[in-house]
């Protein structure tokens, strides 16, 4: 079997949202120069190491090995394929984009309210959730593996909703603003329901969930069934682990910034009428 998993169509796009990326970058810090804000617009040097992170993460698991065995042999390596498109290529991507990169779009009216209303938890939440449930069911996972189509428009769909699921959390646009971290925190715990919700019945089923697998003839040295049984805890440990990370960084950030408030208003003068009492 072969280790890399050639496809010059998803190469070229990876190629060309990295020269889209670099190129906006560009030209936004010429704006920011021209205007007098030095590099105030433009992407910061982690910020493009965020975004060409997630574009490295994005081609491992879609031309490299990972992607040769999900789409031959193994449940499992298409479940990590999974996790990567939903749980480390949008965190990374929303890190790296400024906000200006949206600014065009919330500028018009009709953008500025879809956007808004997609980056609204409830709404990113409820998006993304259906749509990880619903590419997860057999009958359409199954049809996405017989299908090029179908397969491109399951990753497609699973990234898109990711990102907004994210937004709350990472978004860098104030026009779509963030909830408060109190806020995140219940957010992210709520998102790991669904991502649960798909894990276990994979990996407590007592038959094989994805006929797909079952029928290969290529070599892999895990049944079927035991395939399956670690490509559900795959998921519910990586899922879990992922929104605990990041509820981690979202509470010691939140501490962070009310430390020193808590410390000014410590170190203010006792009003009157407070001396006087």
């Amino acid at each position: 079997m072969s280790l890399w998993h050639w496809h010059p169509s998803v190469a070229l796009g990876l190629a060309g949202l990295l020269a889209a990326y670099l190129t906006a970058a560009r030209s936004l810090g010429r704006r920011g120069r021209r205007a007098g804000a030095d590099h105030a617009r433009a992407a910061s040097p982690a910020q493009t190491m965020a975004f060409v992170s997630g574009l490295a993460a994005l081609a491992a698991v879609l031309l490299g090995p990972v992607a040769e065995w999900a789409e031959h042999v193994a449940l499992s390596a298409h479940m990590t394929q999974h996790l990567v498109l939903t749980l480390v290529v949008p965190p990374l991507w929303l890190a790296g984009l400024p906000g200006a990169f949206f600014r065009p779009l919330a500028r018009v009216r009709v953008g500025w309210r879809v956007g808004f209303a997609l980056t609204r938890p409830a709404m990113a939440l409820a998006l993304a959730s259906a749509t990880l449930v619903a590419w997860h069911l057999p009958v359409l996972f199954e049809a996405a593996l017989r299908r090029e189509a179908l397969h491109i428009l399951e990753h497609g769909t699973l990234l898109a909703t990711a990102l907004l699921l994210w937004w709350p959390v990472l978004g860098p646009l104030p026009d779509w603003p963030r909830p408060a971290p109190a806020a995140q925190l219940l957010y992210l715990f709520l998102c790991t329901v669904p991502m649960m919700a798909v894990a276990s019945p994979i990996t407590l089923a007592d038959h094989v969930l994805y006929p797909f697998y079952g029928e290969t003839a290529r070599p892999w040295p895990l049944s079927p069934r035991t395939d399956q049984e670690l490509a559900g805890i795959v998921m519910w440990i990586g899922g879990t682990l992922t929104y605990a990370v990041a509820g981690t960084i979202v509470f010691f950030r939140w501490a962070a910034r009310e430390e020193p408030a808590e410390r000014e208003a410590a170190a203010l003068p006792a009003s009157p009428r407070s001396v006087s009492e």
